[in-house]
């Protein structure tokens, strides 16, 4: 485990960097210090009655037929840069965003010192962004890229906005372009919200490792991680509880079978290969990410999208397709009196499919970069979402494992200041 506490590196850090303002404030150095910010005010809009749109598994608020939602895609950004010295600098990020638990811990996405030890090495410690996306070091900066929002079959799957820890950075020049391999550890927390039961989910041990190539028009990268997860959800431990003390004339082996349900200290991993390349007025990106468990309860999950925009003068008109695959669990456990225990087996086919993302989405959008520090996007999704594959979306308890044809539109004002 990494040996420092998410809140004692957090609170750390903050002294330092108030200690360091302070001190240079005293000296008249004010100019090392750059503040900027991001700011992105979003509706949206949906016609299903029992599928709620919402960006990442964190979040429990859905946006059903009838709403008009300014939450869900709205959010403040802040960020303060410090040069300490030639060689070091410190950062602070914080987001304002609808938030399962409102914290200044859960809206600060980055906070820490980053010492640059010569032209190939670099060395950040505190809370840096996880580097698992295309879009990692701009995620919550939705001016940066064209779409309304990243697709979330890839990025609403990961709660984890942040991991705090150390990484460390090596580039090379060649070829034309620019290599870096970055390796990274550290720990995490992060609330999942479904079916009206918000859990706290943490993980550590964090051991990742990424490697890009970035050329003048295109770059590739491909990233890998593992995870322990480091505390056990109510919701498992509860129906685990309840299926141990179900006697073996019922359902034999139901011990091993509730021990099965656990997920502390299981490992769980994240595989993604992903590109970009521009040509003329067009770009196209593609991400393909796979996460694989060593628990029957969180299955294989492939995702991954495509996207091709094209840009006329201030406009860029986009698509894009993405899709998540899961296998979804059918209970079958042998010589279980299914009559008497039914509502058990319903709680654990739950429970198995809590994790299951089965859906495909088609998306037509549309950016107007209104001057150089405010675009506006609209987009259209229209999503296939499968039976019992409906993670990504709150739902309503009594359509739980349907399946259905949703559009979603969303509208979005995203400025840089």
């Amino acid at each position: 485990m990494f040996p420092v506490q998410c809140k004692n590196l957090l609170g750390l850090f903050l002294f330092i960097f108030f200690f360091v303002s302070y001190t240079q404030a005293s000296d008249g150095e004010n100019d090392k210090l750059q503040l900027s910010g991001f700011a992105t005010l979003g509706a949206t809009f949906s016609d299903s009655d029992h599928h709620g749109y919402r960006k990442d598994v964190s979040s429990d608020k859905g946006v059903f037929s009838g709403d008009i939602d300014f939450k869900q895609q709205s959010l403040l950004g802040l960020q303060a840069n410090w040069s300490i010295s030639p060689n070091l600098d410190a950062v602070y990020q914080g987001v304002l965003r609808d938030l399962v638990e409102p914290s200044l811990d859960r809206y600060t996405t980055l906070a820490f010192l980053r010492y640059e030890v010569n032209a190939h090495w670099n060395i950040r410690v505190g809370r840096t962004a996880p580097d698992l996306f295309l879009l990692t070091e701009y995620r919550d900066v939705d001016f940066s890229y064209i779409w309304a929002t990243a697709p979330n079959e890839v990025y609403g799957i990961i709660p984890y906005r942040s991991i705090d820890g150390v990484d460390v950075t090596y580039s090379e020049r060649g070829l034309g372009g620019i290599f870096k391999t970055k390796l990274f550890t550290g720990s995490s927390e992060a609330e999942i919200s479904g079916d009206s039961i918000i859990q706290e989910v943490k993980i550590e041990d964090i051991m990742g490792i990424s490697f890009s190539f970035d050329h003048f028009n295109w770059i590739v990268q491909v990233k890998h991680s593992q995870v322990n997860i480091a505390n056990e959800p109510l919701s498992n431990t509860y129906l685990a509880e309840n299926i141990s003390q179900v006697p073996d004339f019922l359902w034999p082996n139901s011990q091993s079978f509730a021990q099965s349900l656990l997920l502390k200290s299981k490992k769980v991993s994240y595989f993604s290969i992903s590109g970009q390349y521009q040509w003329h007025n067009w770009l196209a990106s593609a991400e393909v990410s796979q996460i694989k468990s060593k628990s029957d309860v969180i299955p294989k999950i492939t995702s991954g999208y495509a996207a091709l925009s094209y840009q006329l003068n201030a406009h860029q008109f986009y698509s894009i397709y993405a899709f998540t695959d899961s296998k979804n669990y059918v209970f079958n456990e042998p010589n279980v009196n299914e009559v008497a225990l039914n509502e058990l087996i319903q709680g654990t086919t739950m429970l198995m499919n809590f994790y299951s993302a089965n859906q495909q989405t088609v998306s037509l959008g549309w950016r107007w970069d209104i001057t150089n520090d405010i675009a506006s996007s609209l987009q259209w999704n229209h999503t296939q979402v499968d039976e019992t594959g409906s993670v990504l979306w709150l739902n309503k308890a009594t359509q739980h494992n349907s399946e259905e044809r949703i559009n979603t539109f969303l509208l979005t004002l995203s400025m840089v200041f």
